[in-house]
Parts: structure tokens; C-alpha cells; sequence
């Protein structure tokens, strides 16, 4: 009696048997994805390998009139390169020796500027000191009785020690007064002015051809620093073309040597995975119709089975109770 009340109003079999297919739908569905993705992967292998072997036959097939002789013009053309670039580092490296000779001689003649500049202080101190020892010295500076200079070695030497030696004014001085005897304090005088005026007229022209150095120097300067430059770019690129070149004539050699066998094994091979990469989209086209049928008989039987006429139908095939009771009693 357990038992059978069970049967009737406890699991239903059709239920059951539903779950079931549901479970397949589920592990179908899966299995579907699964053999999606690794179809996908072999796809992406086919696309990537088939455009490789394309472009290694595309390029073989472009050598495949290659001759000895392409070889050799390429060779000469690299060799020509190479000099051409072996010429423009010795322009390069004459460039740069005109450029250090111009600044050699600028930093001379700056340096004699220098020189000029300190001779210019010295003499315009030396001349001063002269006039005030002068003035101190003599009892005529200003020429008044026309009486020469008194101890011109005297003079001279106060001069000089405070010159802080002997100068080229001191020097100069000293030939005037020792060739012109008798020479009164006013034409001293004057000789200084003199000799004063010349030297500020000679430190004028010095500072001005320094200035002109200067900027004749700059341009120099800039247009070797152009020259230069315009030099390496031009090496840059014939380097680059080089390396390239060399990249060119390997390959033609090998292209020459053994491109024909490599054309043909990469034909054979491209081939192959075209037949390969086509059967394997067949069989997942297949596999998909397949898979698609399988999911419509396991929702056509759900659907079947969860209809309320197959409930009425599994109702009406199991005994009720009472009469199986009746049976078990008669036996």
C-alpha cells in the first residue's frame, strides 16, 4: 500500500524523466560552447599561418627572376654608399679642424685685446702720474720762463717707480726728453697729451677690431656648426640606407640559392592547411546541425511530456488504490 500510494502521489515518473532531459539540454548546451571556443582558436590559427605563408610565397615569388648579376649591382651599389660615407666623415673631420683653427685664432687675438686693454690702463695711469710729478718737480710747469725740464733722469725714474716700472710711455717719454734737450715742462706737457691722445686713439681701434673678431668669429662658428650637422644627417640616412641594403642582398642570396625549394614547400604547406582549416569548418558546421537537432528533440519531448493530456494519460494507465487492494485480497 506505501509503496503504491508513492507511485501515484508522490515522484512522478514523467517529472522525472523531464529533469532528466532537462540535464541533457544543459550538458548539450555546454559541451556546444566548448567545441565553439576551440573551433574559434583553430580559426585564429588558419587566419594567422595562411597570411604568413601568403606573404613568404608573395615575396619569393618577386625573387623568383633573381640573377647573379641583380646581386652584383646591388654589391656596387653598397659599396658606393660606403665610400660616399667614409667621404663625409673626412668633410666632417675638416669642418671641425676649421672650426678649431678659427677658434685658436680668435682666442689669440682676444688675448691680445687683453694685453691692449692692460697696456691702455697702464698708460693712461702712467700719464697721469707724469703731469702731477711734473707739476711737483719743476719750478716752471707751466712754461712760464721757458726753462727746460730740471733732472730729466730724475723725472724718468719717479716715473717709473710709480708705473711700477718701466712702460712703454715711460720709454717713450724718455726719448723725447733725451732727444729733445733742453725741452721745457710745457712741451713735456704737451708730449704727454700727445702721447696720451694716441693711445686712446689706438685702444679705440683695438676694442673695434676686437668687436669685429668677434662677430666674424660667430658666424664661422655658425655656419660650421651647420655644416656639420647637415653632414650627419646626410650619414645618418646613407647608414640607414646601408643597413638596409645589406638586409637586401642577404636575402637575395638566399632567394637565389635555395628560393625555389622554399617557394614550393610553403605552397605545399599553405595548401594543406587551406584543405585542413575547410574540413575542420565543415565537420563544426555539421556538429552545430547536430547539436541544433538534439536540442529540438529534448525540448519537443519536455514540452510533450509537460502537456496536461500526457498528465491525464499517465493517470488513467496506473490503477486506482481500491482496486489494487481488491485484487491483493482476492489472491
Amino acid at each position: 500500500m506505501g509503496k503504491l500510494d508513492d507511485a501515484a502521489q508522490g515522484a512522478n515518473p514523467i517529472r522525472k524523466v523531464v529533469n532528466l532531459m532537462e540535464k541533457m539540454q544543459e550538458k548539450v548546451a555546454a559541451e556546444a560552447k566548448k567545441e565553439d571556443g576551440l573551433f574559434e582558436t583553430s580559426q585564429c590559427y588558419c587566419k594567422k599561418t595562411q597570411k604568413q605563408l601568403e606573404d613568404e610565397i608573395a615575396k619569393a615569388t618577386g625573387l623568383g627572376n633573381l640573377k647573379p648579376e641583380d646581386i652584383a649591382a646591388k654589391e656596387a651599389q653598397l659599396k658606393a654608399l660606403e665610400q660616399s660615407v667614409e667621404d663625409l666623415k673626412n668633410e666632417k673631420i675638416e669642418e671641425e679642424k676649421t672650426l678649431a683653427s678659427a677658434k685658436a685664432v680668435r682666442e689669440k687675438e682676444h688675448q691680445k685685446y687683453l694685453k691692449s686693454e692692460q697696456e691702455h690702463v697702464d698708460t693712461e695711469n702712467a700719464a697721469e702720474s707724469a703731469l702731477k710729478i711734473l707739476k711737483t718737480t719743476e719750478t716752471d710747469p707751466d712754461n712760464s720762463t721757458h726753462a727746460p725740464v730740471q733732472n730729466p733722469g730724475t723725472f724718468l725714474s719717479r716715473l717709473e717707480k710709480a708705473s711700477q716700472g718701466p712702460s712703454a710711455f715711460s720709454r717713450q717719454l724718455a726719448a723725447f726728453l733725451q732727444g729733445s734737450s733742453g725741452a721745457t715742462p710745457g712741451e713735456a706737457n704737451a708730449m704727454i697729451k700727445v702721447m696720451e691722445e694716441k693711445a686712446e686713439e689706438a685702444w679705440r681701434q683695438e676694442v673695434a677690431d676686437d668687436a669685429k673678431g668677434s662677430k666674424e668669429f660667430d658666424g664661422v662658428q655658425s655656419s660650421k656648426q651647420k655644416s656639420i650637422k647637415t653632414v650627419l644627417d646626410v650619414m645618418t640616412r646613407k647608414a640607414q640606407k646601408i643597413g638596409d641594403l645589406k638586409v637586401e642582398i642577404t636575402n637575395m642570396k638566399h632567394a637565389l640559392a635555395g628560393g625555389a625549394e622554399a617557394l614550393a614547400e610553403n605552397k605545399k604547406m599553405l595548401d594543406e592547411l587551406k584543405k585542413d582549416c575547410a574540413q575542420r569548418a565543415s565537420k563544426q558546421e555539421e556538429k552545430k546541425a547536430l547539436r541544433a537537432e538534439e536540442q529540438k528533440a529534448l525540448q519537443d519531448t519536455i514540452k510533450m511530456l509537460s502537456d496536461d493530456d500526457a498528465l491525464d494519460l499517465f493517470r488513467k494507465t496506473v490503477k486506482s488504490p481500491s482496486l489494487l487492494q481488491l485484487d491483493t485480497a482476492r489472491e
